[in-house]
């Protein structure tokens, strides 16, 4: 099992989630929140969030809740997002997620991109596979 400190510093120190600039506001098990200001690279040639952005705000916000609930490190088999809201420069999102099923072997969970408004920007389904061997 893995524990919490170990896991907020290696979510924190990703250098992918650094390069998103994907900040961490709750880190408990099971109960994960991280915020992203919008800057100017996050935009696609629309001048709106490039859907990619918006994609791996959810998947890093339910890996981490997972793996604090799991204790163990997972890989994301398959997501689907409904993208619901266009996002803009400046605009700050809220990533959270819930554990919808959790085995021994794969998790599913959803996750939910929030405005600053409390508006529901995209949501997401994803299935992950728990991994019996820790990663570096």
């Amino acid at each position: 099992m893995e524990s919490l400190d170990h896991v907020r510093k290696l979510f924190e120190n990703s250098a992918f989630n650094q390069h998103l600039n994907i900040k961490t506001d709750i880190f408990e098990a099971g109960n994960v929140r991280c915020t992203l200001h919008i800057k100017d690279h996050h935009l696609n040639v629309n001048e709106a969030v490039h859907g990619g952005v918006l994609f791996s705000l959810l998947d890093s916000v339910m890996g981490a809740t997972i793996r604090l609930k799991a204790g163990s490190p997972l890989v994301t088999v398959n997501m689907s997002v409904h993208y619901l809201a266009a996002v803009f420069a400046g605009e700050k999102l809220t990533a959270r997620a819930e554990i919808t099923h959790l085995g021994r072997g794969l998790v599913t969970a959803e996750g939910f991109l929030e405005g600053e408004d409390g508006l529901l920007k995209a949501k997401a389904i994803g299935t992950f596979k728990l991994l019996k061997k820790r990663i570096q």
